[in-house]
């Protein structure tokens, strides 16, 4: 069996919707039906969101982390105002870029706790990147981890 990632487009809500609802094996009409979304275009209100015309509502957020199986931190909007935001954003980059290097300046994280939450959660992330790239852990279940990831 073969595991191919789809591609990321770009870093927001919308196109992180998209990518993971790929990644689950779903079509826009899967997710639709399970809302029961009906009339003459039953999936607009995916496409919305994806196209990021719109945003889904805080309950409808919650409904999705559930149909993806995802932490909600996964797929909210960004306002960069906690340290699993600063985290999520890199994993996502990754996800557009696979053989970035991330190096962090301890120092730069000293001092506030805030900083230091960051920068523990991306030292967790970094020895799940090793076991990765030490084929200690599949593709699959690297992604299962950055997506559920909580600090």
């Amino acid at each position: 069996m073969f595991y191919i990632k789809p591609n990321l487009k770009n870093m927001s809500q919308g196109a992180r919707l998209e990518y993971i609802r790929e990644v689950r094996h779903m079509t826009k009409e899967d997710v639709a039906a399970y809302f029961g979304f009906g009339g003459k275009e039953p999936n607009k209100t995916i496409r919305e969101y994806e196209n990021n015309t719109t945003s889904p509502s805080p309950s409808r957020l919650e409904e999705l982390t559930k149909l993806y199986e995802v932490s909600v931190d996964a797929i909210r909007k960004y306002d960069f105002t906690t340290p699993i935001e600063e985290i999520y954003y890199q994993m996502w980059y990754e996800e557009q870029y696979p053989y970035y290097q991330l190096n962090i300046d301890p120092d730069r994280f000293a001092g506030s706790a805030y900083n230091i939450n960051v920068y523990n959660g991306i030292q967790k992330w970094k020895k799940m990147r090793e076991r990765r790239e030490n084929y200690e852990i599949f593709d699959e279940e690297y992604l299962e981890w950055k997506l559920n990831f909580k600090l």
